[in-house]
């Protein structure tokens, strides 16, 4: 797969349930120890580039081509989609109201439509192409491709809102996938999610233990998200820490600096699911830390 950091849930859930099926699908969340020390457009050039890949499934949208790393993985794709002919490689998966550049994949390539198909039917559209193409004649090597060089600014459509709003939902879906892991320890989880907020609750025999509320409207100004976190009493009575978007240029997408009033931070740009980890790591602290003093 390849997409742009804004449909990661979409591709989170595809690959999931390819996955499933049977299907063996390359995502980067699945090879985090393997790419430990290794160059990441390397390496990623040698499976979007037909030495690792049987078919390449791209998620094209707004997002997808103001992105670095995805038009990188792109461009590898289709330069050796023309080494192998006849056999489709690239098979696109549209996502919104995306005009597909001519340049870059001709109109009469067939694609699908994300809106027309659920996650599960595209996935099983997915696995009858792979299990029904056998494993025919050995594929051509792929040829290398040179390093395709993008400005390091924010794209013109670069949006700081839609950052948010999809860091939102990632955080909500980390958190409900996240909360059954704690029933064993005798802790209880309730995680609500709105349009603009999530509330997470931590108790044990009905006492709070932790408590984290997470808004997207910020009464302070500036791109953010804002949070009160960590007090059992009454959470959300008061701002004490926040999540602001920038611009990554390394990754060629929008990304969150965390800042807590009270505790020192990462001093590096954050991903949604690695700053969901970072607040799951201060509920576990607080679990920890209290864990003895349970009536």
């Amino acid at each position: 797969m390849s997409f742009a950091g804004a449909q990661r849930a979409l591709a989170r859930q595809f690959a999931r349930e390819c996955e499933s099926l049977g299907l063996v699908v390359f995502f980067d969340e699945n090879v985090t120890e393997e790419m430990w020390g290794r160059d990441f457009i390397t390496e990623f050039r040698r499976v979007y580039g037909g030495e690792l890949a049987r078919y390449v499934v791209p998620f094209l949208s707004v997002d997808y081509f103001n992105s670095g790393y995805p038009m990188d993985e792109f461009y590898s794709a289709t330069a050796y989609a023309i080494q192998r002919g006849d056999d489709p490689y690239v098979l696109p998966i549209t996502v919104g109201d995306v005009e597909i550049p001519e340049k870059l994949l001709r109109s009469s390539i067939g694609y699908l439509r994300s809106e027309d198909y659920s996650v599960e039917q595209l996935a099983h559209i997915a696995a009858k192409r792979v299990k029904g193409s056998g494993d025919g004649a050995a594929a051509p090597a792929p040829t290398p491709i040179p390093a395709l060089p993008l400005p390091k600014v924010p794209p013109a459509d670069f949006s700081a809102l839609g950052t948010l709003e999809s860091g939102l939902i990632t955080l909500g879906e980390r958190f409900h996938q996240a909360k059954s892991s704690l029933a064993r320890f005798g802790y209880t989880c309730h995680v609500r999610t709105g349009d603009s907020s999530l509330e997470v609750r931590v108790e044990s025999r009905g006492r709070r233990v932790y408590g984290l509320k997470v808004q997207l409207e910020d009464r302070l100004g500036g791109d953010r998200l804002t949070m009160s976190r960590g007090w059992p009493d009454r959470p959300g009575s008061g701002i004490n820490a926040w999540a602001a978007v920038e611009w990554d240029a390394t990754t060629g997408e929008g990304r969150f600096r965390f800042s807590d009033f009270g505790r020192t931070t990462p001093n590096r740009l954050l991903s949604a699911d690695e700053l969901f980890d970072l607040l799951w790591q201060n509920v576990i602290e607080i679990i920890e830390q209290t864990h003895g003093s349970r009536a």
